[in-house]
């Protein structure tokens, strides 16, 4: 009989708690983000632009649902101010729930851009898986075109992103995971770089956006450049399709699927820091009008010739990052974990100075076969 009472009387405190929720937010009473864009504007200030979605239930159609797009923009001495601008401005509660992508304007990108993200990451509501990108004007400028040529606004941008990633084109960066290289001095990172072309009047991504310490350099790899750095990365995604020019008068390319990587890293200390990088591809031709690849010294010519054109291609892409300090590889996160003493010496600001990277690439062809 006590135990009875004993459950009851639980029973009694429990059933209140199951009332409600205590942080509930009612659709119908919130402006739902899809794109936001952040820019910095005179004075300091920062701007940001975000496209609003509505789901709009009709009750004279039987309750069909519309979906509306409203573009709106707000400026404050912080991101948080300028959040709270926005939502004096319109009805119901600014929600960046759903906000799916967010772009840097160049301004923005060229300083800490921590100091954008650090709101972002105070709020709960906040999704981090959210793409992040950089554009090469202000993110209103993009934003805008966005809001008036694309049906799917948010889910275009995020698309474009993703399959990017997927063909190896550009490294996978979200909103949670770029936290691990905003507090690591040992290593930096790229993000997708957007611009509008001007003659088709389209959103592109023309590369990968460097950064050196939170900051974007100012200059970006091409698609190519970015999918050579993530395959010595160890990065590579679904895809990595590369092509190269064998032949310029004859008019002779490759095409080539890389399918499995591997890498040696070997660091070394004789005045500078020396990594020494293999780099081994084995390789599927997709592309080859000369053929012949049934026989094994055409074959071996065509390793040879690649491996060569790509460890050219390989020590101007070094030479690109040390210009910027941008040591997106990781060098520096080596020294840290397995010569402590050695990183103990350079570590510093710009510690990718004391670095000398020799790379080198060998391609081993798996399947001659022409794909159709």
């Amino acid at each position: 009989m006590r135990k009875r009472k004993t459950e009851l009387v639980l029973l009694f405190f429990i059933l209140p708690l199951l009332a409600g929720c205590w942080d509930e937010r009612l659709l119908k009473n919130t402006r739902t983000v899809y794109l936001s864009g952040f820019d910095l504007v005179e004075e300091g200030d920062y701007q940001i632009t975000s496209i609003l979605r509505d789901m709009n239930i009709s009750e004279s159609s039987r309750g069909e649902i519309s979906i509306s797009n409203k573009l709106v923009t707000g400026n404050g001495r912080s991101i948080k101010e300028a959040s709270v601008t926005i939502d004096r401005s319109v009805a119901g509660n600014y929600d960046p729930a759903k906000g799916r992508v967010l772009i840097l304007g160049i301004d923005v990108a060229k300083g800490d851009i921590y100091n954008v993200l650090d709101a972002l990451y105070r709020d709960p509501r906040v999704d981090l898986n959210a793409k992040i990108a950089v554009t090469d004007n202000s993110a209103n400028e993009i934003i805008t075109h966005l809001s008036e040529n694309e049906v799917e606004k948010g889910e275009y941008l995020y698309e474009l992103i993703h399959s990017s990633e997927i063909n190896s084109k550009i490294q996978d960066i979200t909103l949670r995971s770029i936290r691990t290289y905003l507090f690591d001095e040992g290593k930096d990172f790229m993000l997708p770089y957007l611009s509008k072309d001007e003659s088709d009047d389209e959103v592109k991504i023309n590369g990968a956006a460097l950064f050196h310490n939170n900051s974007f350099t100012g200059q970006f790899l091409s698609p190519a450049e970015s999918t050579f750095l993530l395959l010595f990365m160890g990065k590579q995604s679904k895809k990595a399709l590369l092509t190269e020019r064998l032949d310029e008068e004859a008019n002779v390319s490759v095409s080539y699927n890389v399918k499995n990587v591997s890498r040696e890293l070997k660091l070394k200390k004789e005045g500078k820091v020396h990594a020494d990088i293999m780099l081994q591809l084995d390789v599927e031709i997709v592309d080859y009008p000369p053929n012949h690849l049934y026989k094994q010294e055409v074959i071996d010519s065509l390793e040879s010739q690649l491996s060569m054109i790509l460890s050219e291609k390989a020590d101007t892409l070094f030479k690109k990052l040390a210009e910027n300090q941008s040591d997106v590889l990781g060098l520096g996160r080596e020294l840290v974990a397995f010569h402590p003493s050695i990183w103990k010496e350079i570590k510093g600001e710009n510690y990718y100075e004391h670095i000398l990277v020799h790379p080198k690439v060998k391609v081993n062809i798996r399947n001659g076969k022409i794909m159709f």
